[in-house]
């Protein structure tokens, strides 16, 4: 099961990481374990910020409502889920991911929540946010954080090095449970982002 956040831009359309067709395909070839993708679309205005942002911070939009948007999906959409679908529910088979402040969330979701969220990606994540490396760093290495996807583009994308410094610093391998990955020339788009999608799934969802 793959919790998708920024959902109106992860099927297709011109905008569209095609995630439907490149699950298919991956699938298909045996490269992927079959699973479920909820994409979960943002709502208006500024409720992105709100829902994507941990806790509140000084800045230009209304934020800080991460919790609540978590304990949403934990409490009510994956209750739903698994109770039309065949799921397996545990957090070894649960994960969340999302682009920019969508990445962010993903991730503070893998630290906060591991008990729901055992695998999280943060593709071009907006690590920026107010103390979000102390927040991870004094927290410490979930213990039901099982695999941990993280990228960006490069020269002009997000920071991560960081963020994989506190990560090899809590005891998570590279190749084995965590991946950081640098595309050369990637932007921070959905377009790029499209490119990156079948290594974030080959990693997090292997058959």
């Amino acid at each position: 099961m793959l919790y998708l956040n920024d959902g109106e831009i992860a099927f297709d359309g011109p905008d569209g990481m095609h995630a439907n067709r490149i699950c298919e395909d991956l699938i298909r070839r045996g490269e992927i374990q079959p699973l479920i993708v909820v994409a979960i679309a943002n709502g208006p205005g500024s409720q992105r910020y709100i829902d994507y942002s941990p806790w509140p911070a000084p800045y230009y939009q209304p934020n800080g409502g991460g919790d609540f948007y978590l304990q949403a999906i934990r409490d009510t959409l994956k209750l739903e889920i698994d109770r039309r679908y065949r799921t397996l529910r545990d957090p070894s088979n649960t994960a969340i991911a999302g682009f920019s402040l969508g990445g962010l969330i993903s991730v503070y979701a893998g630290y906060a929540y591991d008990s729901t969220f055992g695998k999280v990606a943060g593709f071009s994540p907006s690590y920026g946010w107010s103390n979000f490396h102390s927040y991870v760093q004094n927290r410490g290495r979930p213990r039901l954080l099982l695999r941990f996807y993280q990228d960006t583009g490069y020269p002009d994308d997000t920071w991560i090095y960081a963020m994989e410094r506190i990560a090899l610093d809590q005891g998570f391998r590279p190749g084995v449970d965590f991946m950081s990955v640098v595309a050369p020339g990637g932007q921070h788009s959905a377009d790029a982002v499209e490119h990156r999608l079948p290594t974030m799934l080959k990693f997090l969802f292997p058959p």
